[in-house]
């Protein structure tokens, strides 16, 4: 199917294969594609896609690409994705969650390169720390969307930076964190009032965190996920009452 698409579809600009089975030969046709086609976002998740492949399609799309998720992707290495970095510095979307050979050198460079980034997907990821999401964050200050779910390396260090540099984030997924606790929704609360989705699933959130997400955060806040958190029904029913939407 990619072949065709990059011989016959030139005015495509968004190619998402996630979980088909996709392989380095449909990658390398999106790179040898007709010079009209500017691709925006590549989605890859799932896919057995190596190095040189998604190095020479990120090449050829450098200019228009702005979306690029490998989630899963357990072929790519640290110095292939520090090179997409490097080509690609306007990227905005990224995931890389679940690509276990991302090492702290490979985040450096991503937090160095990628000013741009709204949205980041770094789940699973044993190189993530507190130090590295401070650094990050004090980077690329844009960022709207964070997902660290199942990174043991977060703690509650890791909320209260986001609750400094990146105030206005909408979206924040730390299910599994088990290092996160009250005292890091706390400052969430505090500093976060803009956030819209918040999923706490599996972590050390108790009933404070939730009734102070229910003070302060009631204004924008939709979507709150609570499974596998010791939680009263009281408070449960605070958090519904204070946030109409």
């Amino acid at each position: 199917m990619l072949p065709l698409i990059s011989q016959l579809c030139h005015h495509v600009i968004s190619v998402d294969v996630s979980w088909s089975g996709a392989t380095d030969t449909g990658v390398k046709a999106l790179s040898d594609c007709c010079a009209r086609l500017r691709l925006k976002s590549v989605v890859l998740n799932g896919c057995h896609v190596t190095d040189d492949p998604l190095m020479k399609l990120v090449m050829r799309h450098k200019e228009s690409l702005c979306r690029l998720e490998v989630f899963g992707c357990q072929f790519l290495t640290p110095s292939c994705l520090q090179r997409v970095y490097e080509m690609c510095p306007g990227l905005q979307h990224l995931n890389i969650g679940q690509v276990p050979k991302v090492n702290a050198r490979s985040l450096t460079v991503m937090t160095s390169q990628l000013k741009c980034l709204i949205s980041l997907n770094l789940t699973g990821l044993q190189a993530v720390t507190d130090a590295s999401v401070h650094t990050l964050l004090q980077n690329c200050v844009e960022l709207q969307r964070l997902t660290f779910s199942s990174c043991p390396g977060v703690t509650d260090l890791t909320l209260h930076s986001i609750s400094k540099y990146t105030p206005c984030i909408r979206s924040l997924d730390v299910s599994g964190c088990k290092a996160v606790t009250d005292a890091g929704v706390q400052s969430l609360a505090l500093g976060c009032r803009r956030l819209q989705q918040l999923d706490l699933s599996s972590t050390g959130t108790g009933n404070r965190g939730v009734s102070l997400l229910a003070n302060h955060c009631s204004r924008h806040l939709h979507t709150v996920k609570l499974s596998f958190c010791h939680i009263t029904l009281e408070n449960i029913l605070k958090l519904c009452r204070h946030c109409k939407r």
